[in-house]
């Protein structure tokens, strides 16, 4: 993973999940996404320590398990928020929604791994938390309510 600075507050990891980081202030940041897995989240808060911040909280662009599977592990080791939009919320609270809206009911347990069902995490509404600087806009399409975040 490597940090890529794309703009004055901005950055991304390169990951085959894309990791936006967003800076509000010298130390604290929001992250946009966590990968697919804890071992995922564990690389992205190195890196993180290595710049000195401090993870203020994740930004989920919508609850697939590529995009939320570093959630628990993180929010875990900083007690961050993490703020979602809508039924994404639902989606990241009970992950097995996920692979049971795709097989149609209970999944069997060749679809119940970390491509599927992250572990479950303690979600925010992104109403009203949104960060100063960030707004949202619906992307309804790819999942339910996915959103994208852009600074004003």
């Amino acid at each position: 993973m490597e940090l890529v600075k794309v703009g004055e507050k901005t950055y991304y990891i390169k990951n085959a999940t894309n990791i936006g980081i967003y800076k509000i202030d010298d130390k604290d940041v929001y992250i946009i996404d966590s990968g697919n897995d804890k071992d995922a989240g564990k690389k992205i808060l190195k890196i993180i320590e290595e710049q000195g911040w401090n993870v203020k909280g994740i930004i989920n662009t919508h609850s697939n398990a590529d995009h939320i599977g570093g959630n628990k592990v993180i929010q875990d080791r900083t007690n961050c928020i993490i703020l979602a939009n809508n039924i994404e919320k639902a989606f990241m609270e009970y992950p097995i929604l996920e692979s049971s809206f795709l097989y149609g009911g209970y999944p069997f347990k060749d679809i119940r791994n970390k491509f599927l069902l992250a572990k479950e995490s303690i979600v925010t509404s992104i109403e009203n938390n949104i960060p100063d600087g960030l707004e949202y806009f619906s992307l309804k399409g790819h999942f339910f309510d996915m959103c994208r975040y852009k600074n004003k």
